[in-house]
């Protein structure tokens, strides 16, 4: 499987850093010691903040602007860290969902990087990111039919499953997934920023998500 990237973003000055890595995974509920690591973690966000708006975080900030410079409007399609952080500020509960989606979960909330937990066998061939185009569409984990139009988007041969807004019930990880293909939405925003967060993504997913 590789990775292709549409001229699109070098052509709006966008910067591309996607981290892809793959695990062999057995999924299943979260175990305490990763709950409370979620926990922490929203804590830590709350206080890094200080009660200043999600989209204040520079990460954040830079996902906004490519939605905008690609033409998708990033206070009605915001990028799923952001409104993950939106979620912990507003002093609303985070939801459980299973160790690998709750492992995506913690890293977008300490970096905010976007993040998309893919089952790797229900992806076909290779994968492009590039902008979604008129009437594209899919269903999205929770959220319906989502308008893909202008999204910065994964495509298979199959097309599109991920957003860095919401990802497809297409590909989504189940109590079946066994191969993980977990992506790091690093558009806009510098590399450093994504390797920190790959580190942090290996170190948890090693941890809480592996298969023995």
């Amino acid at each position: 499987m590789q990775l292709h990237i549409d001229p699109v973003f070098s052509q709006n000055n966008l910067p591309i850093h996607m981290g892809i890595l793959d695990y062999s995974v057995e999924v299943k509920a979260s175990a305490p010691a990763l709950i409370h690591s979620v926990e922490d973690g929203a804590e830590v966000r709350m206080q890094e903040l200080l009660g200043e708006a999600a989209s204040a975080d520079p990460v954040i900030s830079g996902v906004r602007t490519a939605f905008k410079t690609l033409g998708k409007d990033p206070s009605r399609y915001r990028p799923s860290s952001e409104a993950l952080t939106r979620k912990i500020l507003a002093g609303k509960d985070l939801y459980f969902v299973n160790n690998v989606v709750d492992c995506g979960n913690l890293v977008s909330l300490m970096t905010g990087v976007p993040i998309g937990c893919y089952d790797a066998d229900k992806i076909s061939g290779d994968i492009t990111l590039r902008k979604g185009l008129e009437n594209e569409e899919y269903t999205g984990i929770g959220k319906g039919t989502i308008n893909l139009e202008n999204l910065p988007l994964l495509a298979d041969n199959d097309g599109p499953f991920g957003t860095p807004f919401s990802d497809s019930v297409r590909t989504a990880v189940t109590d079946d997934t066994t191969n993980l293909l977990f992506v790091l939405y690093g558009i806009n925003v510098e590399v450093g920023h994504i390797e920190a967060a790959a580190e942090i993504s290996d170190t948890l997913i090693s941890r809480f998500c592996t298969a023995d």
